[in-house]
């Protein structure tokens, strides 16, 4: 895809974070404006290697279908090069591991691609095209510690950064994650904070990195069930013929970090994949054990500011942290910088695109927060209360009995795996075809119960 000569827009966007959203952004960015500055607080690795602030990407990742696409759109070959790097590409219904409350998912041929890698391998791949875009510069080792703005305190101009230099600004992208500063410097300049809602699964993480032989999948899962069974696992077929497994445990149930307590963890799940695959595998020396707690869901309602600034846009983790365990965040990020260079190419100034921006990003959010809490809700209310809200109890029902069809129809296996990857909406779980086969296929299997060891924790 060859890059348009020049920006339709005279100046320079600045980009806040060089994760997934931001790189994106800067992207797309590229196509819109003069010139892009990216800045990230951190050193940038120059080869594949962990990058700093970021301690959730040693962890299990995956970018769904529907996200893997439009990177492709955008970053064209980026699919082919990360295979050529070792990382490997599978239709995930045929070559992942997976088991649900109801038992071991039979496989079948999805026609939805997954791709195993490290998020180290895939930030490294987009850093170096970003890079090397011929209208972006990248400053890493360079905070933001602020916005600037016009007289009136309605548009934003600049980002200040820490060392007290001021990078001018026609446009402005937040992409700075989880602990985006953007609520405080928004109070600082008068306007209202957001209101944030959160949602707490009391879910945490633990990860090791093993080297072993090849397996006749390259991805498991092994799926817990509010507010029954906490525990489950993920394992991945990544680059240089490696394994990450993650194991999590949500409701406060929280695996170890120390190999002994981490490996019997790993054992209660009784999953026969997941052992074999441990049987075989060595640890890789030096690569330790990883834990991870902060996993809330966490929203900024940033649409409800009546006023938003203009030419600011927050985008990725800055607006909606999801509950990792549903692998939703990268695709929403990459989908959301999407929204931002199509709303740029309408037309209309820059002024008036911040606020259309904005309200695309939460509507892009609104369904895959909805997929992520009406799971974690059960397990928040369990937590505080002890009990499910009735709100939910139909909800968790009806997803279910859709579970329990998984181990027996391969249909229902499809869509829900298209939904999954965000290449079919939610809708398509509850047309009259599913709703049939929900309500009077489903088997019959009694409630879900915890395995209960000697410790009394599943």
């Amino acid at each position: 895809m060859p890059h348009p000569p020049h920006g339709r827009f005279p100046g320079q966007a600045v980009v806040i974070g060089a994760g997934i959203g931001g790189l994106t952004a800067a992207r797309v960015l590229a196509d819109h404006f003069e010139q892009v500055v990216l800045v990230e607080s951190g050193t940038l690795p120059a080869v594949a290697g962990p990058r700093e602030g970021v301690p959730q990407a040693r962890h299990v990742h995956g970018m769904l279908a529907r996200g893997a696409r439009q990177l492709e759109a955008l970053f064209p070959g980026l699919q082919t090069e990360l295979v050529a790097a070792g990382a490997p590409l599978f239709d995930h219904g045929l070559l992942a591991s997976t088991t649900v409350f109801a038992g071991l998912v039979p496989r079948t041929h999805a026609g939805v691609q997954a791709h195993g890698f490290s998020r180290d391998l895939l930030e490294w791949s987009l850093r170096q095209r970003v890079v090397n875009h011929p209208r972006v510069t990248v400053r890493d080792r360079s905070p933001a510690t602020g916005l600037c703005w016009s007289r009136e305190a309605r548009r934003v101009v600049g980002v200040r950064l820490a060392d007290g230099e001021v990078l001018d600004a026609e446009w402005v992208v937040d992409a700075s994650g989880r602990f985006s500063k953007l609520p405080q410097w928004l109070e600082q300049a008068g306007f209202p904070r957001p209101a944030v809602k959160v949602v707490d699964a009391g879910l945490a993480y633990a990860t090791m990195l093993f080297d072993a032989p090849g397996r006749d999948f390259e991805a498991l899962q092994h799926m817990n069930s509010a507010p029954d069974l906490p525990r489950g696992a993920f394992a991945i077929h990544m680059e240089g013929g490696r394994w990450a497994v993650t194991v999590f445990g949500a409701g406060g149930d929280h695996p170890p970090t120390d190999e002994q307590g981490w490996r019997e963890f790993a054992k209660t799940l009784g999953n026969d994949d997941l052992d074999a695959l441990l049987a075989s595998a060595t640890p890789v020396e030096g690569a330790g054990i990883h834990g991870f707690k902060r996993t809330e869901n966490r929203r900024h309602e940033y649409t409800a500011i009546r006023q938003w600034p203009r030419r600011l846009v927050a985008i990725g983790d800055s607006v909606a942290a999801f509950d990792p365990v549903f692998g939703q965040g990268m695709t929403v990020s990459v989908l959301q910088a999407q929204a931002l260079g199509e709303t740029l190419a309408r037309p209309g100034d820059l002024d008036t695109a911040a606020r259309r921006t904005q309200r695309r990003v939460a509507a892009i959010v609104r369904t895959p927060w909805l997929m992520s809490v009406s799971e974690d809700l059960a397990w928040h209310h369990h937590r505080e209360r002890g009990t499910l809200p009735l709100r939910l109890r139909p909800v968790l029902w009806y997803k279910r009995r859709l579970i329990r069809l998984l181990v027996t129809d391969p249909e229902v296996s499809r869509v829900f795996l298209s939904v999954y990857h965000m290449v079919k909406p939610p809708r398509a779980l509850v047309g009259p075809r599913m709703l049939a086969k929900a309500l009077f296929k489903a088997p019959r299997l009694g409630p879900v119960t915890a395995v209960t060891g000697t410790d009394g924790a599943r």
